[in-house]
C-alpha cells in the first residue's frame, strides 16, 4: 500500500515538511498518491527506501523526478560475549542523562558525519545535516526508550566520542547513531566506543542488535562487518526528491 508519514526531526531541521514514503513494488497510481501527498503535507522532501535489487521501481521512481542520494545498508549482529577492554583504562563509557552534560556530544554530532544523504546532498543547505543528528541525539535524550553515552578521556575530562540506541521491545537494540570526535579518528576510539557499548547492552541482557549505515561510510562499513560480526539483512537505494 502506498503511505506517505511526516518525519517531525528532519521537518524541523528543514523548516518545510519531510515525508518518508512507503512504495511496493509495482507501484501503479503513483501520480495520484503524489498528489495527495503533496495536497495534504506540501512537503519540501519525500524519499522512499527501496530493495536495491528492485531496479524497475528505482527507474520509475526517477522517471518521476526522483533522485538515488545514499545506498543503505540494514545489518545484524549477535552479543555473544563481553570484550575485553581492560588496555583502555583511561576512559569512561557514561550514560548522559541530564541536557548539561550533553553540550559536548552534540558538538561531536553536528561535526563527525560526512557521508550520510543529508551531509553529501547538493540540493540541501550546508549545515544542516549537523542540525539533524543533533536533533536526533536531543530525542535520544528525552525518549524514554532511548539512550544516549559518551566516551570520555579520565585524564583530561574531554568527550571524545558518543553513542545512541533504543531499547526494543523484543530484547533486542536498534543501533542509532555514533561518532568520534573528527580530531581524533584516526586513535581507534570507533572500536572501543562499539565494545563499550555493547558490554553496556550483554550485561542488560540484550543479545542481537540492528543497525543502518550508509554504504559510503567505508570506516564504519569495514568496522562492523569485517571486525565486529556485523551480518547484512537487506541492501536498500534511498531516492529523494525536492519540493520548491
Amino acid at each position: 500500500m502506498l503511505k506517505a508519514v511526516r518525519i517531525p526531526i528532519d521537518s524541523d531541521v528543514l523548516g518545510r515538511n519531510v515525508v518518508a514514503l512507503t512504495i511496493p513494488e509495482p507501484a501503479p497510481g503513483f501520480r495520484a498518491f503524489e498528489a495527495d501527498y503533496v495536497a495534504q503535507f506540501d512537503p519540501g522532501y519525500a524519499y522512499a527506501k527501496v530493495p536495491l535489487a528492485s531496479i524497475p521501481l528505482i527507474h520509475g521512481l526517477e522517471s518521476e523526478g526522483f533522485q538515488w542520494i545514499e545506498c543503505q545498508i540494514q545489518s545484524s549482529v549477535r552479543l555473544r560475549r563481553p570484550f575485553d577492554v581492560s588496555a583502555f583504562p583511561g576512559y569512561a563509557f557514561e550514560q548522559v542523562e541530564r541536557e548539561e552534560d550533553l553540550a559536548e556530544v552534540l558538538d561531536i554530532a553536528a561535526s563527525t558525519f560526512t557521508h550520510d544523504r543529508w551531509s553529501i546532498d547538493p540540493g540541501l543547505p550546508p549545515g544542516l545535516a549537523g542540525l539533524r543528528y543533533r536533533a536526533y541525539v536531543r530525542n535520544s535524550l528525552q525518549d524514554p526508550r532511548e539512550r544516549v553515552y559518551r566516551l570520555r578521556d579520565l585524564a583530561t575530562g574531554r568527550v571524545l566520542a558518543f553513542k545512541t540506541h533504543r531499547l526494543q521491545e523484543d530484547g533486542s537494540v536498534l543501533f542509532l547513531l555514533g561518532g568520534v570526535h573528527p580530531e581524533v579518528k584516526a586513535m581507534g576510539l570507533g572500536l572501543l566506543n562499539e565494545y563499550l557499548e555493547f558490554n553496556v547492552l550483554f550485561e542488560a541482557g540484550v543479545r542481537r542488535g540492528i543497525t543502518h549505515i550508509s554504504a559510503a561510510n567505508h570506516a564504519v562499513f569495514n568496522l562492523e562487518i569485517g571486525r565486529l560480526g556485523f551480518r547484512v539483512l537487506q541492501t536498500s537505494a534511498v531516492l529523494r526528491k525536492l519540493y520548491p
